[in-house]
């Protein structure tokens, strides 16, 4: 990839720039910036900072999970900014009226309780079973949490909620779209992903990642630095 291209990286729930640390230094000293949207009440607040935080020149955008969501915002919103988009781990559908109803019921739950960190049981919904006890992989997925701490928890579940279906937006982009997904992420179902991909008449580019559960780069950072290495070149 070119060293002079910058590659804007934005992080998912309850994540921060940790998130990127065992992939970084497989990326050949890469100009990376990173956004981060704490502090916000509303996803179009989040999609704010994440436009406020991006290179002002072109560059290539890369977002996990709820940022692989904002990516696609940023995207759509403002094409021109981006050489290429890249989602990893996220779709581009809006939340079911479960998940809407859970994420409520949570949220709801934490402003009455102190919450302690997430559990192994929830834990192994986010990694693999190899993983699980794999400091540097869970240990920064914890760790993260805490420092963020609960009150961000409690935006970063609300926020999303009413966030709408961007497939239309996303298949209308003149960039190069390209989705890494696990086959084995317990959190975005990879055939949703496939399906889409399928449908996207060639638009779209699907990446298969092998041995991950949902937080890849933390868990695949070798494949995931070749991806973005040949996807940004």
């Amino acid at each position: 990839m070119s060293a002079h291209t910058p590659l804007y990286l934005i992080p998912g729930t309850m994540c921060d720039a940790r998130l990127w640390g065992r992939m970084l230094p497989h990326m050949n000293s890469a100009n990376v910036a990173h956004a981060d949207y704490t502090g916000s009440e509303t996803m179009e607040a989040m999609l704010e900072k994440v436009m406020d935080g991006a290179p002002n020149e072109p560059c290539h955008l890369v977002g996990f999970s709820l940022g692989g969501y904002l990516a696609m915002m940023a995207a759509t919103h403002a094409a021109s900014r981006f050489k290429s988009l890249t989602v990893i781990a996220a779709s581009p559908y809006g939340l079911s009226d479960d998940e809407k109803a859970l994420r409520q019921r949570n949220a709801e739950m934490l402003t009455r309780l102190t919450y302690r960190g997430m559990s192994k049981a929830r834990l192994k919904q986010f990694v693999a079973e190899a993983h699980l006890d794999d400091e540097a992989i869970s240990g920064t997925i914890l760790a993260m949490e805490h420092d963020l701490g609960q009150n961000e928890l409690i935006r970063q579940l609300i926020a999303p909620i009413e966030r709408p279906n961007v497939k239309a937006e996303l298949l209308a982009l003149d960039m190069p779209v390209h989705f890494i997904m696990a086959r084995a992420d317990a959190m975005v179902p990879f055939r949703a992903i496939e399906k889409l991909v399928l449908g996207s008449s060639g638009k779209i580019t699907l990446h298969p990642v092998e041995g991950s559960g949902h937080m890849i780069p933390l868990e695949a950072p070798e494949e995931m630095a070749a991806l973005l290495k040949n996807i940004c070149h």
